[in-house]
């Protein structure tokens, strides 16, 4: 046997530390890639399973390349590695400068650095987290009109701007900028940033915290009731007697957003599954769900069935064929002589919601409804990143209120979190209005807005003080419960029935609580929790047993003990920090 061969363990050091900096490397240029940024929680946010299904519906090709790319520069650095003899004598020295050079060059990097950063900030801000407050006064019921809040995908303020973009571009919509609110200083804080964050922000006036990087969008989907001290727009409005409906041509389920809804005030919440479903005939969907043209067409029929009713109504509508990075326009669409891809798609949606709001308006009695049409987040990045990026300080989200009001521009600095009080402000159903963060015009034209600095996230999540080793662990499976202390975690998916997949508890060495997951599959959320201490129930697609395991997750397996779902199981706090050790 060669005398090199003997010494494996550096080159299997040197191959897992090379692969880590690769992918650190990697996840950075995937977030400048799509939002011109450094490591976030917008990118970490989106690191799941289901972002990487919906990626490969749209980017198979990319998608293939890229881990292409990462599987095969760990073998390269392997075979460049390999024992040879003509090294042998040189290897002790060659290994050890290689090596510490690698470490050394990799601690000083921007790469570490960034996330370095990100951590420490996040961190931070995460001990600044505050309790939610909502108040306001309630109007007298004869003057409470109707609300329609449409979140246009991506669709922000500086797609208006004919020195940056086509005049021809958004000529519906530019006209109607005349006979509304337009707002013109729109921010995007920290934590806003993507879809069911806007929403979250938009609706209960705080940003949507990361608290696990590699937790994703499954954070809101285990949660049986997210944000349980907050009482947000759907709440509200609810309390004030509308009737409330949420239409999305996605899956109501990504993102765990079809439980927020659900759980906040929306007696309806309708989704790809629940649209395709009712229609009655087949629609042509796209790699994210239902095009707009059908949600809209949808939308008016659920309108004169909610104006059938005494009560007045709260429809909220999220669209999504201007999703990055080409857009997504229906085969229906007009016309639009482009050769880039966004334009075509912004250009449609021009039409079809301008028609939407042309067709809300023309039927009977709308001066009693405010129409919304609201910026969901900042676009990300497509193919018209060129622009964007290059006017980064001037971007805006898009907020524009047809309130029967004459139109006038305000600009007075809000962000998403003033949405949902100036909403019910405008359309009479309150005043005085404060939800999170966010207030009403009147208080912000009276003492500004709140939290200062449009630049800094606010968050409002309730600290939860749980402690494995001082609790202990217990599991009804009757009842499918996770309870630790007095604290229960009823195992779910989405809010709803569980029917297979793995409900997870994540706790820190000291057995402090710090996160709760939920996934379809264990190699799903593994990165999210790996080497730490976790308890878990586990259903297999294949098998109707319920299973919970204790112990610690690795990259190659689990540490730990299984326990068959059965009756009633309790583990001290003793028991469970001799998984720790």
């Amino acid at each position: 046997m060669h005398p090199a061969s003997k010494r494996p363990l550096w080159r299997v050091l040197l191959i897992v530390f090379a692969s880590a900096y690769l992918l650190v490397n990697w996840l950075l240029a995937v977030s400048y890639f799509t939002q011109a940024a450094g490591f976030n929680d917008e990118l970490f946010f989106h690191l799941n399973a289901d972002s990487l299904r919906v990626g490969w519906a749209t980017i198979r090709l990319v998608m293939i390349a890229q881990f292409a790319a990462l599987g095969l520069l760990p073998l390269a650095l392997g075979w460049a590695t390999r024992p040879s003899a003509a090294r042998a004598a040189r290897e002790p020295l060659h290994t050890a400068v290689l090596t510490t050079s690698l470490l050394l060059a990799a601690g000083v990097s921007y790469p570490i650095i960034d996330l370095g950063g990100y951590l420490l900030e996040r961190r931070a801000l995460s001990a600044e987290s505050s309790v939610a407050e909502t108040r306001y006064v309630r109007s007298e019921a004869g003057e409470r009109k109707n609300i329609i809040l449409i979140y246009a995908e991506s669709l922000e303020a500086t797609y208006f701007d004919t020195s940056l973009f086509r005049a021809d571009l958004l000529p519906r919509l530019t006209a109607l900028k005349d006979e509304a609110t337009v707002f013109s200083e729109v921010r995007q804080r920290p934590g806003t940033g993507w879809t069911v964050a806007g929403i979250v922000a938009s609706q209960c006036g705080f940003s949507v915290q990361v608290r696990n990087p590699l937790s994703g969008n499954t954070r809101l989907a285990a949660t049986t009731e997210p944000y349980p001290s907050a009482v947000c727009l759907g709440d509200v409005a609810k309390h004030l007697g509308y009737q409330t409906l949420f239409l999305g041509g996605a899956d109501s389920a990504f993102a765990g957003k079809g439980n927020f809804l659900r759980t906040h005030g929306f007696d309806r919440v309708l989704g790809r599954q629940e649209i395709t479903a009712q229609a009655p005939e087949p629609l042509q969907l796209s790699g994210w769900g239902v095009h707009d043209d059908d949600l809209f067409s949808l939308a008016l029929d659920e309108i004169e069935l909610l104006e059938s009713q005494d009560e007045p109504y709260f429809l909220s509508l999220l669209t999504l064929d201007t999703h990055h990075p080409n857009g997504y326009p229906s085969v229906e669409c007009p016309q639009f002589a482009s050769r880039d891809p966004m334009e075509r798609a912004l250009a449609c949606t021009d039409v079809q919601i301008a028609d939407f709001i042309a067709a809300v308006r023309a039927r009977s009695g709308s001066e009693d409804t405010v129409i919304a049409l609201f910026s969901d987040h900042l676009a990300m990045r497509n193919s018209l990143w060129k622009t964007l990026s290059a006017n980064q300080k001037e971007r805006r989200l898009l907020f524009m209120l047809f309130d029967g009001e004459e139109g006038e521009v305000v600009d007075t600095t809000i962000t998403h979190y003033d949405v949902g009080p100036i909403l019910l402000e405008a359309a009479g159903a309150a005043s005085d209005v404060r939800i999170g963060f966010g207030q009403s015009l009147a208080l912000i034209k009276e003492g500004g807005t709140l939290g200062g600095n449009t630049a800094r996230p606010l968050y409002a999540e309730e600290p939860q003080q749980l402690n494995a080793f001082r609790d202990g662990l217990a599991l009804d499976s009757e009842a499918l419960v996770l309870r630790v202390g007095d604290t229960e975690f009823p195992v779910s998916e989405n809010g709803g029935l569980f029917v297979y997949g793995v409900y997870m508890l994540i706790f820190d060495d000291d057995g402090d609580f710090l996160d709760v997951l939920y996934a379809r599959k264990l190699d799903d959320v593994r990165a999210s929790a790996e080497g730490r201490l976790v308890a878990f129930v586990e259903r297999l697609e294949s098998e109707l047993a319920t299973r919970l395991y204790v112990g610690r997750l690795r990259d190659d397996g689990f540490e730990g003990q299984p326990f068959e779902a059965s009756g009633s199981i309790t583990l001290t706090g003793k028991a469970l920090r001799a998984f720790s050790d």
